[in-house]
């Protein structure tokens, strides 16, 4: 019985240990830096730095989806920050620039109308924001839409190998 129960624990912690996961330079759940902030919150527009790590074999593009949720009460509507389709899978690695313009993938237009980074900047105290980010089987290959991460699941659950979510907040 210990043998079978240790055996399950080591399967566990293994598959765990292993999986699909992004990297952010802030903890799950913690403050967002303020760098990542618009200007009129005492930012700079950088995107969110973000590394995939434990990449899923047969990863053909990544994804990214940046949003916040708690806008709804005041913008009637899911906040889209970020969103990035066909990442090539040698882009693991994604540092920091202004208003997040890539020379890679495919930038989707935030709620502010542009293609790029929007920087958090909540009207209303404290805000969650979602960083998503996912392995996909295939590249998307079609401009993307202004995705919630619901949004893109829902049109692309086909695609979607493995996935990892990361919350910040900002106010």
């Amino acid at each position: 019985m210990k043998k079978i129960f240790f055996i399950i624990l080591i399967s566990i912690f293994y598959s765990k240990a292993y999986s699909f996961e992004i990297k952010t330079n802030f903890s799950n759940g913690m403050p967002i830096p303020k760098e990542h902030a618009c200007k009129k919150k005492g930012g700079k527009d950088l995107s969110i730095p973000i590394e995939f790590i434990n990449i899923p074999e047969n990863t053909k593009s990544f994804a990214l989806i940046i949003d916040d949720p708690d806008a709804i009460p005041v913008a009637g509507k899911i906040s889209v920050h970020w969103v990035v389709i066909d990442i090539p899978p040698s882009n693991t690695k994604l540092d920091p620039i202004k208003k997040g313009k890539l020379d890679f993938g495919l930038i989707a237009k935030n709620s502010k109308g542009y293609r790029g980074f929007k920087g958090m900047c909540p009207p209303d105290g404290k805000h969650v924001y979602r960083i998503k980010g996912y392995a996909l089987n295939d590249m998307i290959k079609k401009k993307p839409k202004r995705f919630t991460i619901e949004k893109f699941e829902k049109k692309y659950k086909d695609l979607i190998l493995e996935s990892f979510l990361v919350t910040g907040t900002y106010k």
